[in-house]
């Protein structure tokens, strides 16, 4: 557990909007088209630059203005609310079973591949993930397992560090789809040895396949690569090495494993009230050290050094970081839902229970609503009169003529604030 609280002293915004050109005019040949309009919309993200919506006391005639919202998911502010509503949609279709949580990665020798090829390595990865279990459960069970896949690029501590997690249900729905198959007893999935072989095969034959039908490119400095006999004794060399496999306990509560998996999939790569030093030249971050046995590690780093290490992990524009497999496919979503709650006796569409002390969701919620629910306050209410504002217009264009409202309002013009989390 971190122990460095949830206190934000420093945010990401800013920080890129110092050292952002300094960082384009050293690196960007290498940046992709995906990351410059990334980085624009969070630089832009509740500024005058993308408008605002005006409300007015009917009482007092006081005016205030609530700043329009990036809606990027690699944004620190609006990657919450595109986590939550991503968790609610998945529990909502999940069935009422136990579950498992995975974690498969892949030897440090194919990162430096996979980071020249993104999109046909982690679309690789992401089809041998679930292949395997598909396979296992096919050929041993004679039944579909629900599968969420879900393809992470980082660790805690920021680096390149490929790996992909699985939401897969404990048992499936039987091949004539007339009944629910729990091959073993609760609390057991299958062994460690046997997940590991199947998914370093079937990473493997997905990276020779794709040399073959030449999807993959090379630097020049590993040109060498392009032989297929030599790329292909890389591959050989790689099955003597243990790939790592890890099978989680059994879960009858699988919200939290879906909100924990969706942090890291939906959010910016670094929650901001992780940094906690920045003057300007250099950075400092905390991070759960797993070699540490879990304790809070610090990392310090040049500031353009930290940028790009950062930016390296947005996904390619249009890319899917999560699939659904098995019956959760949605090409047989539908038909396989209906028969495994048929076979289960679960009628309805609804997510497992919550625990009692659990909030409800909120993420589907208009934003005044959300803030209500969230923080116990209302947006628009007149701080004045404490009665809700009226909406009298969304303003866009002049960012001279917005400033000027937001500066009424007492809101900053520039990406160095909090502002309001209008979702």
């Amino acid at each position: 557990m971190l122990a460095v609280g949830t206190t934000i002293r420093f945010r990401l915004a800013p920080i890129l909007a110092a050292h952002w050109s300094e960082f384009v005019a050293s690196h960007g040949k290498w940046i992709r088209p995906v990351v410059f309009e990334t980085v624009r919309k969070i630089l832009a993200c509740r500024t005058p630059i993308l408008g605002c919506h005006a409300y007015r006391c009917r009482q007092c005639g006081d005016t205030t203005v609530v700043p329009h919202s990036c809606k990027s998911r690699f944004c620190p502010t609006c990657g919450k609310l595109a986590t939550d509503r991503w968790a609610d949609g998945v529990l909502n279709e999940l069935l009422d079973v136990p579950y498992h949580h995975l974690i498969l990665s892949v030897p440090w020798q194919l990162r430096p591949i996979i980071a020249f090829n993104r999109a046909v390595g982690l679309n690789i990865m992401a089809r041998a993930a679930h292949q395997c279990l598909s396979q296992w459960a096919r050929d041993q069970h004679r039944m579909r397992m629900g599968i969420v896949v879900v393809i992470h690029t980082f660790g805690a501590d920021v680096k390149w560090h490929l790996h992909v997690h699985l939401l897969v249900t404990e048992g499936g729905l039987s091949l004539d789809g007339s009944h629910w198959v729990r091959p073993y007893n609760l609390g057991w999935l299958m062994r460690h040895e046997g997940l590991k072989k199947m998914w370093r095969y079937h990473c493997i034959r997905g990276f020779r396949r794709a040399h073959k039908q030449g999807q993959l490119r090379f630097p020049a400095k590993s040109a060498f690569l392009k032989k297929y006999p030599v790329f292909n004794r890389l591959l050989s060399n790689l099955y003597h090495l243990t790939w790592y496999a890890h099978i989680g306990a059994s879960l009858l509560e699988p919200r939290a494993t879906v909100r924990y998996i969706g942090r890291y999939t939906k959010r910016a790569v670094l929650a901001e009230y992780r940094i906690t030093h920045y003057d300007g030249e250099k950075i400092r971050f905390a991070f759960k050290d797993y070699a540490r046995g879990g304790k809070t590690s610090f990392k310090t780093m040049p500031v353009l050094a930290f940028i790009g290490r950062l930016i390296r992990h947005i996904p390619d524009k249009h890319f899917k970081m999560v699939r659904y497999a098995g019956i959760f496919a949605p090409r047989w979503k539908a038909r396989y839902l209906a028969q495994a709650r048929a076979a289960l006796n679960q009628s309805t569409a609804t997510a497992p229970e919550a625990a009692p002390t659990q909030l409800p969701a909120t993420s589907l919620l208009p934003w005044r609503e959300r803030r209500r629910a969230e923080h116990g306050t209302d947006p628009i209410a007149c701080r004045r009169c404490q009665i809700p504002m009226v909406f009298i217009g969304a303003i866009f264009g002049s960012h001279a003529r917005i400033a000027q409202y937001f500066e009424a309002a007492g809101i900053p013009t520039t990406p160095s604030h909090p502002a309001w989390d209008t979702g």
